[in-house]
């Protein structure tokens, strides 16, 4: 999902999506899936959830004692007569009950928490690596914005319906039943009372609930969509203000938070509903149970005790089912935020010994089967990096919602050491054999060969160990230069990290920084020119000592002497390891050692510079289009 700066689209398509018709109980995205998958979760660190269910039903069933107590203690002091010294036995072990009673309801309090804690701990790790495996091709399908409110807001929902919910649903199960044995035997037509209007109260919860449910999902979306558009304001206020649309993003951003605050209003309405529900039924049932006692007891046909133990009771015995209703609103929201956790695959299991999301691409027949050389942990301090051969056979691959092939058989041969360039129309598919290489695209068929080995059913870290990948416009995260390059190798010592900066000619402008290598960096080197940029992430190439290194034209948008400098690091980097350059500027192509020209998913031509511009095809049309190819045959 994306959202226009101004346009009201994207807002229109996700309300109409969002007031759609409710899914199907079987739908592994309703309400019902997103239950089961939060119970399913419960259920594998159960130990608080026991605790806080079990010390929350000793609270409850406490409630029996007490009343007896307490009754015991009134009765014998106002209609008996007896003095304190008399009373001093039911009055302690009263104080013990309700001692024993309050500590339970913290206990119970306290695990509820611990359960909800562990389940969201659980459920933001899930996420976060579900969000890595997919990779950039699924991010750039959803807003920044809706995502980062799943993975905050959206895990902050779910965590009281773990922790609130869950354990007094159970107790609801568990207190009332109790307690109404009790009062069976004290009094028959009370306990007969509290059984037939017991149940009324979950019926009224149930039918308020399903209207509450599709409210609940209406808000978390009109939640969802407005923090994408926040998030997009502020990555784009410049922009909004040079074409002088900041006014109009910000009446489109008013109309759907108050998109949002109608949601929230009609999600409150239905929530005070049915807590004024539950408060009548709870409110009559214990009235109707103290007419009929006080009219019997009046009449001498029911002893004081029993009469003051049933009233005492009554209302402990209508309380879960109160609490249950206080909690029932969090737990629409906990429900509406996991539904969205579930479309990013939260919830699902990789297979055994594979990532999830990883489809196994078939071997080479006769290929040898042996693990892929180095793929194994990289050693702290290693000699450096050591050129590998990469070979594509017949490989396929399609982006995830997508109705054709990005990769269509396509055969390339990369390595060993030394660059080699892919060129191509936009859209031809050179990128994807990068997200190929690096992980985040999966191939349908084909193979990859490492070293002549399959690379398929060996661990993904061990071969991203060997990579490292400088995008157009690499990411700097806000902290200091030393931070951002030892994030290639965390125990990559100072002198080796001023080593490598040196050979992408990045250690003279680092030191010409205030305070050189420890210099903090604004969020996404804001600070830094775009020459800058690359060639600390080159830097960070360097550090890495990767056996291949694949470089997403890193020169574009860059004067001729930065390219120069680029150019040079370049070098350097292949004479210790394979370089796989993605490149459309003529001066980045003629440098490759080996050059493949990508058209349509496939690779129709490879060779050198002059092999492929005497063959008169798709690379001599290529550079005949640019201008500097024109130039430079002048």
């Amino acid at each position: 999902m994306t959202t226009g700066p101004v346009g009201e689209a994207a807002p229109q398509a996700t309300a109409a999506r969002s007031s759609g018709a409710r899914r199907a109980p079987g739908d592994p995205l309703g309400p019902a899936a997103a239950r089961h998958a939060l119970i399913a979760r419960v259920r594998r660190r159960p130990v608080w959830l026991v605790a806080s269910v079990a010390a929350g039903t000793l609270a409850g069933l406490a409630a029996l004692p007490q009343a007896l107590l307490l009754t015991g203690v009134l009765d014998g002091a106002f209609l008996r007569g007896r003095d304190l010294l008399a009373l001093r036995t039911p009055l302690v072990w009263l104080a013990v009950v309700v001692a024993v009673r309050a500590a339970a309801t913290s206990l119970a309090t306290h695990a509820g928490h611990r359960a909800g804690a562990r389940v969201a701990h659980d459920l933001r790790a899930d996420l976060t690596a579900r969000l890595l495996e997919r990779g950039p091709a699924y991010l750039e399908r959803h807003a920044s914005g809706g995502l980062g409110a799943g993975i905050l807001e959206g895990v902050d929902r779910v965590e009281p319906f773990v922790a609130r919910f869950l354990p007094q649903a159970a107790l609801t199960a568990l207190v009332p039943a109790g307690i109404v044995l009790g009062v069976l035997r004290l009094d028959l037509l009370s306990g007969v009372i509290l059984v037939a209007t017991g149940p009324l109260i979950p019926l009224f919860l149930w039918l308020l609930g399903t209207l509450a449910e599709r409210r609940a999902q209406l808000q978390w979306r009109a939640l969802s969509l407005l923090s994408a558009q926040a998030l997009d304001a502020l990555q784009g206020l410049e922009t909004l203000r040079l074409f002088g649309r900041a006014a109009a993003h910000e009446t489109a951003m008013a109309r759907v938070g108050e998109r949002y605050r109608h949601a929230t209003l009609d999600v409150l309405k239905v929530a005070f509903l049915s807590g004024f529900a539950l408060e009548l039924l709870a409110m009559l049932g214990t009235a109707m149970v103290a007419v009929t006692v006080g009219l019997r007891l009046a009449s001498g046909a029911l002893p004081f005790p029993v009469a003051l133990a049933t009233l005492l009771l009554a209302p402990e015995f209508y309380l879960p089912f109160r609490q249950l209703g206080a909690h029932h609103h969090a737990a629409m929201e906990g429900v509406a935020a996991m539904r969205d956790l579930l479309a990013h695959g939260i919830d699902a299991a990789p297979p055994d010994g594979v990532a999830a999301g990883r489809t196994p691409v078939a071997a080479v027949p006769g290929a040898p089967a042996r693990p892929v050389a180095g793929t194994g942990p990289v050693p702290s301090g290693r000699a450096g990096a050591a050129p590998v051969v990469v070979s594509l056979r017949g490989v396929r691959a399609r982006y995830p919602g997508s109705d054709r092939d990005a990769l269509r058989g396509c055969d390339l041969d990369i390595g060993p050491g030394g660059v080699t360039a892919l060129v191509g129309p936009t859209g031809s598919g050179k990128s994807s054999v990068a997200r190929l290489l690096i992980g985040t695209l999966t191939p349908s068929a084909g193979t990859v060969l490492v070293d002549g080995a399959p690379l398929p059913g060996f661990g993904d870290e061990a071969w991203r160990a060997r990579l490292a990948f400088v995008p157009q416009r690499p990411h700097l995260f806000a902290g200091s230069v030393l931070d951002n390059l030892r994030l290639a190798r965390p125990d990559a010592t100072l002198g080796e990290i001023a080593e490598a900066a040196r050979l992408a000619e990045a250690d003279a402008f680092i030191r010409a920084l205030p305070q050189g290598y420890a210099t903090v960096l604004g969020e996404d080197g804001r600070d830094l020119a775009g020459g800058e940029r690359q060639r600390l992430a080159i830097a960070r190439a360097f550090v890495r000592q990767a056996d291949l290194v694949i470089l997403d034209e890193i020169s574009a948008h860059l004067d001729a002497p930065t390219e120069r400098a680029l150019g040079r690091a370049v070098d350097r980097l292949a004479r210790r390891a394979t370089v796989l350059v993605i490149a459309h500027r003529l001066a980045t192509v003629r440098r490759a050692d080996r050059i493949a020209s990508v058209s349509e998913g496939r690779v129709v031509e490879q060779g050198t510079h002059d092999q492929l511009r005497a063959r008169r095809g798709l690379y001599a049309r290529l550079i005949g289009e640019l201008p500097v190819a024109a130039a430079e045959a002048r």
